[in-house]
């Protein structure tokens, strides 16, 4: 069992008790030693903390004293404690102290960093700021891991003064959820005035209780604003008093998280989620526990124009973004407030799956196997190169080995889901590679099923692509959980692996230097339909020749079915377009050329894929790489291959084939390309001795007209319909 012990600042911050329960719930055990913000020394989730001394709120000098007195004593205090496996160290006086617990328990202990708010101190350009991110350089100079909530404290702070040189991990500050609710979908009963807004948490931000006092008095009545949780009383003049004199705020008191979340979020229709008590910066940049804890229970969340909480909203497509922060600008987005527009402003964020706002049991648990991958490293970065034993070289020569993650995106793969990760499993274990589910919304079993599986292997982590796109999910997939690591390998959820697929993989990048690794398909079906798409995916008629279609024996190429990348190169050319649904790695490749990347076709494995069972899910399919092909070519002003430009004439051939009733000779043309394709597929059935593969020609047929028709429909600024299977 992992042993962590958790230095922290404020052993009554209600966050503090959150992480201790997932850290716990994940299999770790936990000693937890800290300063106290209060007199009383309570137990935290049946731990006894070791107490390191009183701090006060917003007392800086103070606090620094303390840090000083503790860093004398806290060898003496760890005396009885057995050394851990790793040291996880809340906030920056905490990192500091982390440095003195080395000398009780070994240098050789790993440090994780856990940073979920960047104090203003730090962003001064004075000696003071300069001073304190130094110290932070320093003292972080040995940390394994950073554990943040919000990827804008990356960009803004740690990538910007380049502070801690370490694989990052990005813990959002999601309700946790550890067994299913019953009472999980929130209650309908409020949805009339007054309209109630809830402003829970850390209550610190003079500036959101001043506005929203002025509106609700401006609007007499038909708002109300519900206050719970601690408020910061250094930063109020007389905060209890000004609530008291206010007639539509209402503060009740604190509360416990998560047990009480359901009750209180019941009680309101909006989240308050803005913050301007470090207005530019931490609170521009971070992502509150109330986004997550109100949209979870269908509050709508109230952000601010210009925050990665707005940009978090915008993206999910759900809630209101304030333009600027005044009465004037809430009571233009609230004061037409209707039932009707409450209803569709809450079913927006109902629509969305529950792991998006919630921790659940296997987010615990991956949490711990990434601790315990630190712990493993011995503290060293993850990006380290080792040597390790080839178990598939008799001779057992030593070879160098990368790190790398796993990434699967996929939506409703139920059939498919299960079997793939029996067969990924063992291979990742003996890499040491973590495989990501990006599940898109998933409304068949899939979740179920991934779920079970994380919750009995630590390596298989499950999460949410509120996207729902491939381009999408691997993006996310690599912000989460790629920093530090050598490469991504991309695994199609609808597809078929050799054993060693991920060994081959790995052993073929570095051996030919290769940014990227791309793989031949050999298409498969079981079904007539089916086998006769695959045979049609597998034919120079169904593809033009693609050499990904057709298989290669290891060569440099443009383009290929993805497989290995690179993370520094795809962070360097920016990812998948998430504006692509299909297409999107031909997309990218471009752009790696463009960068001086190189692609290698590999010659060592290959996947098999599994097409649509069907002549409409093919033909939807094939209608979305036509509207991809041709917004690559809008994109990047490239000219299509020849291959693909024969194809691309079967729509307007198909058309000009309508006027036969003016003259036969117009249909012509279509009745050639259908006579072609026909006959291909009866020599198909005829050679494998096989009837049903005479749909083959069906199949290409319908392969070449919707990649044709999608591909003019792009070109032509013709609008997409839905999403395309």
């Amino acid at each position: 069992m992992l042993h962590v012990l958790y230095l922290v600042h404020d052993v009554s911050d209600p966050a503090v008790r959150r992480r201790i329960i997932m850290l716990k719930a994940g299999g770790a055990r936990v000693t937890l030693a800290g300063f106290r913000r209060t007199q009383e020394r309570d137990d935290v989730e049946g731990l006894t903390p070791i107490d390191l001394g009183h701090t006060r709120d917003g007392r800086f000098a103070q606090r620094l004293g303390a840090v000083a007195v503790a860093a004398t004593r806290i060898g003496a205090a760890l005396k009885a404690v057995a050394a851990p496996d790793v040291i996880v160290t809340r906030n920056l006086e905490m990192l500091a102290l982390a440095q003195r617990a080395l000398q009780a328990f070994g240098a050789s202990t790993p440090i994780v960093y856990e940073c979920l708010d960047i104090h203003r101190l730090v962003l001064r350009e004075d000696v003071l700021g300069k001073g304190l991110r130094g110290a932070e350089r320093l003292f972080g100079r040995n940390v394994g891991l950073l554990l943040t909530s919000s990827p804008a404290f990356v960009r803004h702070y740690f990538e910007r003064y380049s502070q801690i040189d370490a694989p990052i991990e990005l813990v959002e500050n999601k309700l946790l959820e550890l067994e299913p609710r019953i009472d999980s979908m929130p209650s309908a009963a409020l949805a009339d005035e007054p309209w109630k807004i809830g402003w829970f948490g850390a209550l610190r931000c003079r500036k959101s209780l001043e506005l929203l006092a002025a509106f609700t008095r401006k609007m007499e009545g038909r708002f109300e604003v519900v206050l719970r949780g601690r408020p910061a009383l250094s930063e109020f003049a007389d905060f209890h008093g000004f609530v008291e004199s206010e007639p539509h705020l209402a503060f009740k008191g604190a509360y416990r998280n998560p047990e009480d979340m359901a009750d209180i979020y019941a009680q309101v229709h909006f989240a308050w989620a803005i913050d301007f008590f470090e207005e530019g910066q931490n609170s521009s940049w971070l992502l509150p526990n109330r986004l997550y804890e109100g949209c979870r229970f269908g509050t709508v969340p109230i952000a601010m124009a210009g925050t990665e909480t707005a940009r978090f909203l915008e993206r999910l497509d759900i809630g209101l973004v304030l333009p600027e922060s005044s009465a004037t600008a809430l009571m233009e987005e609230l004061s037409d407030m209707t039932r009707e527009r409450f209803a569709a402003l809450r079913g927006g964020v109902l629509a969305h799956d529950p792991g998006t706002w919630i921790c659940d049991l296997a987010d615990c648990r991956a949490l711990v196997a990434r601790l315990e991958r630190v712990a493993a490293q011995n503290g060293e970065s993850l990006g380290h190169r080792r040597l390790t034993f080839n178990a598939t070289n008799t001779s057992r020569r030593m070879t160098e080995t990368s790190s790398a993650i796993i990434i699967i995106p996929c939506l409703d793969e139920e059939r498919h889901i299960g079997g793939l990760l029996a067969q990924l499993r063992p291979s990742a274990r003996r890499l040491g590679a973590m495989i990501i589910v990006a599940d898109g919304g998933s409304r068949d079993a899939t979740r179920t099923i991934v779920a079970g599986i994380a919750a009995e292997d630590d390596n298989v982590v499950l999460i949410d692509n509120p996207a729902r796109i491939q381009s999408a999910a691997v993006n996310l997939a690599v912000e989460r959980f790629g920093r530090g690591v050598d490469y991504l390998i991309r695994i199609d959820a609808h597809g078929g692996y050799p054993d060693d697929y991920c060994d081959r993989l790995l052993e073929e990048a570095p051996a030919t230097g290769a940014d990227s690794i791309v793989v031949s398909m050999l298409t498969e079906g079981s079904g007539t339909v089916q086998q006769a798409a695959a045979a049609a995916q597998n034919s120079k008629l169904g593809t033009g020749g693609a050499k990904h279609r057709l298989g290669a024996a290891g060569e440099w190429v443009d383009h290929g079915h993805h497989a290995l990348m690179r993370i520094a190169a795809f962070h360097d050319v920016g990812g998948y377009d998430e504006s692509f649904s299909h297409n999107e790695d031909a997309e990218l490749d471009h752009r790696l050329r463009e960068a001086g990347y190189r692609i290698w076709m590999s010659g060592r494995t290959r996947m098999t894929y599994f097409p649509r069972a069907s002549l409409g899910g093919l033909f939807r399919q094939y209608l979305g790489y036509g509207r991809g092909r041709a917004r690559n070519v809008l994109k990047h002003r490239v000219i299509p291959k020849l291959r693909q430009m024969i194809p691309l004439m079967v729509a307007p051939t198909a058309l000009v084939a309508s006027l036969a009733i003016m003259h036969w000779a117009f249909a012509v043309p279509v009745l050639v390309w259908a006579a072609i394709c026909l006959g291909y597929g009866a020599a198909l059935a005829l050679r494998a001795g096989k009837p049903g593969l005479a749909l083959a020609g069906v199949s290409a047929m319908v392969m070449h007209f919707a990649w044709s028709l999608g591909f003019w429909l792009q070109l032509l600024g013709m609008p997409a319909r839905g999403r395309a299977a």
